[in-house]
């Protein structure tokens, strides 16, 4: 009895020696996981523009015993560090872009850009227009510019027109890369690089001007197509055509920028207007295009038009719904088109407004274009014409004349400076 008591004890304390063992195992292993280095973040920084010298705080997670802390292209003097935050000295190389801190566990970067400001060097407050072809003036305003000696867009170096005080002006160079682009000026003072974010500028290229819509050059050519109804109250036109449209229209809204086309009426159609008149420039040859477009992607090619939409039914809010669209943009090719259909609410959701007189101006990227027939993707090299209808869904009468029939909605809209750019949207 005595041997298998003492049998029981040392099974006993060999079963507890193995637990224990096993619970020093796992938690040495939680230990060893634990003690793993934590990716740092960088949530806010105490300012967003400095001079070398001063001092900013970052706060973040995971931010103790940092490597290393830059501005721009710029190591940092660490004054304080711990898990939560950090205050770093602003590098007298530190260059305007991104803050970021370097620890064990990987690297974190700032949101938003951080700009250097230069004692004594430029401070840009502003450049216009943000968008230019090469050969274009673009006019940069801000401090200290009396002694800009050169002036970079990317890599390339830009001719000076003129400049004083609080202003350079400068031609888009030969060579500028297309896109977004950073522009460098150079003064008594030292160098000053613009922040895209804050101060975005594109460098771009535009269709040629006979096969953009501006209705003010009598050389270009419009191409019309749908099935107009044939009641007297449907007109459409150039706004300076008496016969059609000046002394018939009433509903001409005063013009953008000189002479502009015009719809306006009643349409025996489910989508009111879709079908009462398609303009766009002339159908060309495939491959007409093609040089203009290159290797160019769909978000780098854009459409740009200044619209006014007209007097829309009471709750036409321009939401969500699909038959709420106000106009059709199309990029047409041989046997179909990409087209884009707005609502008020797209347009005002990407920062498009209608001015005083209620018209919007608009340049959107291809990416928001539909291949309406599913036929697959076409090669913008391929277009063959842009063009412009009237996309709305409140109402249709089904017997002329239309305007005595209470089913059916008066429609109107006009539009100005079509054209199709290259590199980002056109600055009108």
């Amino acid at each position: 009895m005595y041997k298998n008591l003492s049998n029981k004890i040392k099974k006993s304390s060999l079963w507890l020696l193995a637990s224990m063992i096993m619970v020093s195992a796992i938690s040495s292993c939680s230990d060893d996981e634990s003690n793993e280095p934590r990716i740092p973040t960088i949530t806010s920084l105490s300012a967003t523009s400095g001079e070398p010298g001063e001092d900013v705080t970052i706060t973040g997670t995971d931010l103790g015993e940092a490597l290393s802390v830059t501005f721009g292209a710029g190591t940092a003097t660490v004054v304080s560090n711990t898990e939560t935050e950090i205050v770093a000295t602003i590098p007298e190389d530190g260059t305007t872009g991104k803050v970021t801190v370097r620890t064990e566990g990987g690297v974190a970067e700032s949101a938003q850009e951080f700009t250097v400001i230069i004692v004594g060097a430029v401070i840009v407050e502003g450049i216009s227009p943000m968008s230019a072809q090469v050969g274009e003036e673009v006019t940069i305003t801000g401090v200290d510019f009396a002694t800009v000696s050169s002036v970079h867009i990317g890599d390339v170096a830009a001719s000076i027109v003129s400049n004083d005080e609080t202003s350079a002006v400068i031609t888009v160079p030969e060579g500028a890369a297309l896109g977004l682009s950073s522009l460098t000026i150079v003064n008594d003072g030292g160098s000053t690089t613009t922040s895209s974010e804050t101060n975005a500028f594109y460098v771009i290229k535009m269709l040629a001007p006979e096969y953009r819509m501006t209705f003010d050059n009598d050389d270009v050519e419009l191409s019309y197509s749908g099935s107009p109804d044939t009641e007297e109250s449907t007109v459409y036109g150039r706004s300076d055509d008496v016969s059609n449209v000046a002394d018939v229209a009433t509903a001409l809204p005063a013009a953008i920028d000189g002479t502009f086309f015009h719809m306006e009426g009643y349409s025996s159609t489910d989508f009111s207007g879709s079908y009462v008149c398609y303009v766009g420039t002339p159908t060309q040859e495939v491959g007409t295009y093609a040089d203009f477009f290159g290797d160019a992607l769909a978000q780098d090619i854009y459409f740009n038009i200044q619209l006014h939409v007209g007097d829309l039914p009471e709750g036409y809010t321009g939401a969500e719904d699909d038959g709420q669209m106000v106009a059709g943009l199309r990029f047409r090719f041989a046997d179909d088109y990409y087209e884009y259909n707005p609502t008020l609410q797209d347009l005002s959701d990407m920062g498009f407004e209608a001015n005083e007189d209620g018209w919007i101006s608009i340049s959107v990227p291809a990416t928001l274009f539909e291949d309406r027939a599913a036929l697959g993707e076409f090669s913008f090299a391929d277009m063959n014409r842009i063009g412009v209808s009237v996309r709305r869904a409140y109402g249709g009468g089904t017997t002329l004349p239309l305007s005595d029939d209470p089913d059916a909605i008066f429609y109107s809209m006009s539009f100005d400076n079509v054209s199709v750019s290259i590199g980002g949207p056109v600055s009108f």
